[in-house]
């Protein structure tokens, strides 16, 4: 008897190798239907059944597959509608609960197709009552754990629940507790032994899950608190050139705002009266030591960062046309039954401008507690535009197709290159950015650099 079941089962197996190897070859409606006669003949019921479904699927007018499926879909939902009876009745809940949702979810792809199947409609009671039963279960089971501290073991349990019912009695906030516990409990370790980083990173997972959970809100303001480094920022002295000034001022004023708003660990410190006091220029100087531990007492800032604007450059080439000469290719008529070729010169300028601005940005970033330089650099910022195109010394309203940069008759073939890039730059972009558009590029970039320096102070 077991030599007979094994060879059915071999059988079986090498049925499907060829029915695969077919169907890769031959994917249509016809050679899925074919497939599905051959698995019925085989006695394969329930396999045949989804096979009629594919070729139904794949031509929806078929009319012989539409009955096939009809007939042998019939007996695959009766052979499941028998599946779920017996698993049910026998208290097995996950199979009951799976043999059912497969025979729903045929039953719908059949519908949607035209092709109505039957089963006991009690079935659909029965399977309510399958899922109640499997939450109730599986709800307690986490219950359980939840009370047994083991919480990544309850959350297998919270999942089965949530895949029929996520607003299953307490079931939210036992899910909250098993996710945001262990967190909270590594990050109360974490504090202890003032690992501020790790406890941070903790309580902000906590807090995108809930706002609410224990006092994590206030230990997540504690440990930012203490991961938050204060930056005292002077103002630049003062140049005779004001353009220069007024870029200081700027930046001095941006730096401010913009890490309020983009760095939550740093604190910028700029309106104290020591921004202006005299020798903060060359703050790491031997010489300053005990002005630098006077300002850094008094103002409890943990950095100095003083940056200053040199070599301010604005650049304009002005408009550059170099004169040109294209062709036209023009059709005309010699006569009823001839008509020639002819390619008139057109004239053109080549339009050349370009416009720059940078400057030179010098800044350090000085430990207030050790009087070190943490970070020192002179990096040129630069904003530059160019642009190229061609106009017409002339008006044209002909056919921008019909022009060619070169003469096409007097050169070989061999040498006509395609002319739609050439042709593109009659309606090229003209205008360059103006010098307050290029300005704002660099002072962007300027800001950027300002937050990257900043915000890698942990």
């Amino acid at each position: 008897m077991l030599f007979f079941l094994t060879c059915i089962l071999k059988m079986k197996s090498h049925i499907f190798i060829l029915l695969a190897v077919f169907l890769i070859a031959c994917t249509g409606s016809r050679k899925y239907f074919k497939a599905a006669e051959k698995l019925e003949k085989q006695g394969l019921v329930n396999e045949a059944a989804d096979y009629y479904l594919e070729a139904l699927q794949r031509k929806p007018t078929s009319v012989e597959a539409k009955l096939k499926l009809k007939e042998v879909g019939q007996k695959h939902v009766s052979n499941m509608a028998s599946e779920f009876f017996r698993n049910y009745n026998t208290q097995q809940l996950e199979a009951s609960l799976e043999s059912f949702e497969k025979l729903k979810d045929f039953n719908l792809k059949t519908t949607v197709l035209g092709v109505v199947l039957d089963y006991p409609k009690t079935y659909e009671e029965d399977y309510q009552k399958s899922v109640e039963t499997y939450c109730s279960k599986n709800y307690n089971q986490a219950v359980i754990f939840v009370n047994q501290k083991k919480y990544p073991e309850a959350i297998t349990y919270i999942q089965k629940v949530q895949k029929y019912n996520s607003s299953y009695k307490n079931l939210k906030q036992i899910e909250i507790v098993s996710y945001c516990e262990p967190l909270y409990q590594s990050a109360i370790n974490s504090l202890e032994g003032k690992n501020y980083s790790g406890a941070l990173s903790l309580l902000t997972s906590i807090q995108s899950r809930t706002e609410n959970y224990k006092d994590s809100r206030d230990l997540l303001e504690l440990a930012t608190a203490q991961q938050t480094k204060s930056f005292l920022l002077f103002e630049p002295k003062k140049a005779q050139d004001k353009s220069e000034n007024d870029i200081r001022q700027y930046l001095f004023d941006n730096f401010s705002q913009t890490a309020l708003q983009k760095l939550t660990t740093i604190k910028i410190i700029n309106n104290t009266p020591f921004q202006n006091a005299p020798s903060t220029t060359d703050l790491n100087s031997s010489t300053n030591i005990d002005l630098i531990q006077a300002i850094r007492k008094a103002t409890a800032a943990d950095y100095f960062y003083v940056f200053d604007i040199l070599n301010k450059s604005e650049f304009n080439s002005g408009i550059k046309k170099t004169p040109s000469r294209g062709y036209e290719e023009v059709m005309r008529r010699v006569n009823d039954t001839t008509v020639v070729t002819e390619y008139n010169a057109i004239d053109y300028n080549v339009v050349k401008s370009q416009r720059a601005f940078s400057y030179d940005y010098k800044y350090k970033l000085i430990n207030a507690y050790t009087n070190q330089i943490v970070s020192s650099q002179t990096q040129n910022l630069k904003s530059a535009d160019a642009l190229e195109y061609q106009e017409f010394a002339k008006k044209f309203t002909g056919n921008i197709n019909t022009l060619y940069p070169y003469n096409p008759p007097t050169i070989g073939q061999a040498l006509r290159y395609n002319p739609n890039s050439w042709r593109k730059l009659f309606s090229a972009r003209n205008n360059l950015k103006t010098f307050e558009e290029l300005k704002s590029d660099v002072y962007n970039k300027n800001i950027s650099l300002f937050i990257s320096t900043a915000g890698s102070m942990k």
